[in-house]
């Protein structure tokens, strides 16, 4: 499946540069959100891509954006907090091109910003964080209501809490399960194959 550039506009300082993926008719639209730009991250990153892919092998759409201020993105980087607007914008977007079940699938500082802005996201089906950066602060709970969430992480991640995070998704119950790559880091230099398979797994048992 080809992905396309889009621009999505957030409001009327900021607008997004964005790859968007489109079946012809798809499973589900998965929102992916990108590392923390003020260290080179952006939608051209290793495991953002592994996540389109797995989109795109389960069937479901995808919407890659450029958070404001990075790459063909306006607007300047607001520490997380307009990133949060971006989300709710590009997810309100992508639901009008792909109707169905909605999952924000974000890696490291796009975990986070996904994380906080879950709550406000309309008609979230389910999510799938990857290395959530503890290093940057506490992930917000969860909501019910929002699905089941997937996370991802390293063995050995330099900027994340193995415990904590382990202790995160034990209180969610049956809504949240854990998949921790034996030996793996923050920056995913292997096991991106089973990362992706992982998350295909996530998003074809959301899509039925």
């Amino acid at each position: 499946m080809s992905r396309q550039r889009v621009i999505v506009a957030v409001d009327r300082q900021v607008s997004l540069e964005a790859r968007l993926g489109l079946p012809a008719q798809p499973k589900g639209a998965a929102l992916i959100l990108h590392p923390h730009p003020l260290y080179g991250g952006s939608m051209d990153n290793n495991v953002v891509d592994a996540l389109a892919q797995a989109a795109s092998e389960a069937g479901w759409a995808s919407l890659c954006i450029n958070f404001r201020g990075v790459g063909g993105s306006t607007g300047s980087h607001d520490n997380g907090v307009g990133e949060q607007d971006d989300v709710i914008a590009a997810a309100a977007w992508l639901t009008e091109k792909a109707p169905g079940p909605l999952a924000l699938m974000g890696y490291s500082f796009g975990s986070l910003v996904g994380a906080k802005a879950a709550a406000r996201v309309a008609g979230l089906a389910g999510g799938v964080w990857v290395s959530p950066p503890y290093a940057l602060g506490d992930l917000p709970p969860w909501p019910a209501a929002c699905g089941p969430l997937l996370a991802i992480a390293g063995e050995y991640d330099e900027y994340g809490d193995l415990p904590r995070l382990t202790s995160y998704i034990q209180a969610m119950g049956a809504l949240g399960t854990l998949r921790v790559h034996r030996g793996g880091d923050h920056f995913w230099r292997n096991g991106l194959s089973a990362l992706k398979q992982q998350t295909v797994d996530f998003l074809t048992s959301q899509g039925r």
